[in-house]
């Protein structure tokens, strides 16, 4: 044999063992492309489930997002209006505490009118009670009645007593029975 012979036999063996590899190759390529293209198979059915499940959702996301953009646009102005509301609000608040004040004033000079005149309206009533009180020669009269509050008036002074007049006296009537009393004069009116 010759060398071209036995390297002819080594090259068709070799040949051989090529062919018999690339088919087994081949069978196992084939087998992990049929796997892979069952799992792509697979994964894309189940991707076009959650488009068909999200379609909806985005559909009413898209919705809402179009209900939402007008009133988007109205938000800026609403702010601008609420800014405005806060600021006549503190303007607002602060006229009412003006007014607060003048009132306050007008209560404390009001209080020292009522006070003046209840003191004159005292003094009034005293002097007249006094007047009174020397025209009958009398004791001293009861105070005036009093308005809480009110300041202390001063005390009237002491009439003259004069020993020559003599005092005034009152004719004093007899006590009127009920009996005397006609039936449609009484309190209860029976």
């Amino acid at each position: 044999m010759d060398f071209l012979e036995i390297a002819l036999i080594v090259l068709v063996v070799i040949a051989v063992w090529a062919v018999v590899e690339v088919a087994l190759t081949m069978r196992s390529a084939r087998r992990d492309i049929e796997k892979l293209a069952t799992s792509a198979n697979e994964a894309i059915a189940s991707a076009t489930q959650v488009i068909e499940q999200a379609q909806p959702v985005v559909a009413k996301l898209d919705g809402i997002v179009d209900e939402l953009e007008p009133a988007a646009k109205e938000v800026v102005p609403i702010l601008k209006s609420t800014e405005v509301a806060v600021e006549s609000v503190n303007v607002s608040l602060e006229r009412v505490n003006g007014i607060l004040e003048d009132v306050s004033s007008v209560s404390g000079t009001a209080s020292t009118v009522t006070g003046a005149v209840n003191r004159v309206a005292e003094s009034a009533a005293t002097g007249v009670a006094n007047v009174v009180s020397r025209l009958r020669g009398g004791a001293e009269p009861e105070p005036a009645a009093r308005l809480e509050g009110a300041a202390e008036p001063e005390p009237a002074p002491e009439p003259e007593r004069r020993p020559d007049r003599t005092p005034v006296r009152y004719v004093e009537y007899g006590s009127v029975g009920a009996e005397d009393v006609p039936a449609e004069t009484t309190q209860d009116g029976e």
